[in-house]
């Protein structure tokens, strides 16, 4: 793809502890955004908007982007990412793992998005909070081990 991709992401709390992360991609022309979500637990200490900016990065490589956008509501992580600031104690190996990553797109470039901007991204994140897993009870039939 020529055209760079837009990559608007967030982050949002659950209510049992997990999280939920979102990405919506976005490519110039007639054709229709991609919104990918996840639902992670909090297993470490990386703070969820590097784990969400780390998804759309790999979303946005998965499809097979040339040059990206990557945007987020969170201006600390635009300032870590930008080199501007130092990153968290957790979030060290996230914040090299997300330059390693934009190293690998042709042109790259971060920026911080208003979150009146950002809407599509926050819904999204905010509708997977309320996503739960199937219990083993919800599943079909044959499914079930015997």
């Amino acid at each position: 793809m020529k055209t760079p991709v837009h990559v608007a992401t967030a982050a949002r709390p659950a209510g049992d502890g997990s999280f939920a992360i979102a990405a919506v991609l976005r490519w110039d022309g007639p054709r229709s955004p991609r919104v990918a979500t996840r639902r992670l637990r909090r297993q470490d200490q990386i703070p969820p908007v590097y784990r969400a900016l780390l998804f759309g990065l790999w979303e946005a490589r998965r499809l097979g982007a040339r040059s990206i956008v990557l945007a987020t509501d969170d201006a600390d992580a635009v300032a870590v990412l930008s080199g501007t600031a130092s990153p968290p104690a957790g979030a060290v190996v996230a914040c090299l793992q997300i330059r390693a990553l934009l190293y690998a797109f042709e042109t790259a470039e971060i920026s911080w998005l208003a979150p009146a901007r950002n809407q599509e991204a926050i819904f999204a994140a905010e509708a997977a909070t309320h996503c739960r897993r199937p219990a083993y009870s919800d599943l079909p039939l044959w499914a079930a081990a015997s």
